[in-house]
This record gives structure tokens, sequence and C-alpha cells, in this order.
């Protein structure tokens, strides 16, 4: 009885502690991680650390638990769709890769064993395309290898 009375004081006087514990190694494990969590462990263990420092003072485990709890609560119910708004990197296409999809004209023919040449907008481009394609013909861009383009007869040619 002694020894339970014992453990049940250790938890009401080292909850706080714990809980701030636990909030730093979840820190330290998205450092770890990377940003593969999206910062959700940056932010739970920050919940950990404010619920313990905030029931520092109550020497309760149970309310530095109902805290924590509360605090991680509100930041998946409301804070996480607006933290991962704010923190998302926009997809958008740079560079060379803003020509995929684009059409042009061939120039020199497309074989199968050849490169040929063609022209998207303005540029001259070396070509090539699983099937042959012959000048004149209009293509559309499907990849990129290098400097040469990867390309397929228009859907408006084949029509």
């Amino acid at each position: 009885m002694n020894g339970e009375f014992l453990s049940i004081e250790f938890f009401n006087s080292w909850a706080w502690l714990i809980a701030i514990g636990a909030g730093l190694v979840l820190i330290i494990l998205e450092l770890l991680v990377g940003v593969d969590t999206g910062l959700d462990l940056v932010f739970i263990g920050t919940a950990f650390g404010l619920g313990g420092l905030i029931t520092l003072g109550l020497k309760s485990w149970v309310w530095t638990i109902i805290i924590v709890g509360i605090i991680c609560v509100i930041y998946v119910v409301l804070g996480r769709r607006y933290i991962h708004k704010r923190t998302a990197v926009p997809l958008s296409k740079t560079n060379i890769d803003t020509i995929i999809g684009k059409v042009g004209i061939v120039e020199k023919d497309i074989e199968r064993a050849n490169d040929g040449l063609v022209k998207i907008d303005h540029e001259k481009w070396r070509a090539r395309a699983d099937d042959p394609i012959k000048a004149g013909e209009e293509i559309t861009v499907v990849d990129i290898k290098g400097v040469t383009l990867v390309v397929k007869k228009s859907e408006r040619s084949l029509a």
C-alpha cells in the first residue's frame, strides 16, 4: 500500500516534467525524420510541453493528461489544416518541364533509330518517338530525356 502511494505521489509530482520530456522527444524525432511528418510531431511535442508547463503547479498527473489532450485535440481539429495549408509547397512546372504538353511541328523526320528535329514555339529541339513521324506533322511533347524531347503524334494529327 505504501509503495502504491509513492508511485501515485511520484506521478503527481513529476507528470509535468514527463510531459515536457515526451514533448522534447517528439520534437527531436521530427528533426531526425525530417519534413515527412508535416511538422505534426513538432506541434504535438509542443502540446506536450505546454501541457506540462501549464500544469507545473497543479501537481496532478490527471490534469496534465487532460490539458495535453485538450491542446492536442485543438491542434488536430483546428490548427493542423491551417498549418499544413501555410507550409505546403505548391507544385508547379519550372524551367524545362514547362515544355511537356506543348504542341509543335516536326522539321526533320523522326525514325525509330534516329532522332529528328521539332520546333516548339520559336525553338528547335532534338526529338525521338516510339513511332516514325514525318516532317510537317504536328507532335505533342510527352517527356524529356536529357536535352532530347520524347514526342508523339498530336491528337489533332491523328483525327
